[in-house]
């Protein structure tokens, strides 16, 4: 009997899991991209970044996802939210990006959700949570060309 209350609670998440759709879609590597797809480690102020991640279709049918970018500053507050929509055959990997500027220096926390469709919020991943600091860049002196004339 005692066995029987731990086998319970494993087959309810589970279950619980797979009924949501854990597991159908993989994002193994989240990244913060410039425009031309190089990796950004030290984002500044101003500075248009993409916020990439792969997904890829586990399960052996299409499925329609959306890809949500939620950006929380250090109050707590939501600054950027957006969305992408779309389909993935059965195998199928692409990379899913939504652009993002940020306006002021801080500390910021990135969230990254994966659902079937906006209506039902049924995930199909884990939701994937990065932090991430935003430096002011101070501009650099413009150089002084001295020529000497005789």
């Amino acid at each position: 009997m005692k066995f029987l209350l731990p086998l319970f609670f494993a087959v309810a998440i589970i279950g619980a899991n797979s009924a949501y759709g854990y597991g159908e879609i993989s994002t193994p590597d989240f990244k913060i991209v410039n425009s031309l797809g190089e990796e950004i480690k030290s984002p500044v102020i101003d500075q248009q970044l993409n916020l990439q991640t792969p997904l890829k279709n586990l399960s052996g049918k299409t499925i329609d996802w959306a890809y949500i970018v939620q950006i929380i500053n250090s109050d707590g507050a939501i600054v950027d939210l957006n969305y992408a929509t779309g389909s993935l055959v059965k195998n199928q990997t692409l990379t899913a990006a939504l652009s993002w500027t940020p306006h002021s220096s801080g500390n910021y926390k990135i969230q990254t959700f994966v659902w079937d469709n906006l209506r039902d919020i049924d995930p199909l991943a884990p939701v994937s949570t990065h932090a991430k600091g935003v430096s002011y860049k101070a501009r650099r002196p413009a150089h002084i060309f001295s020529q000497n004339i005789n």
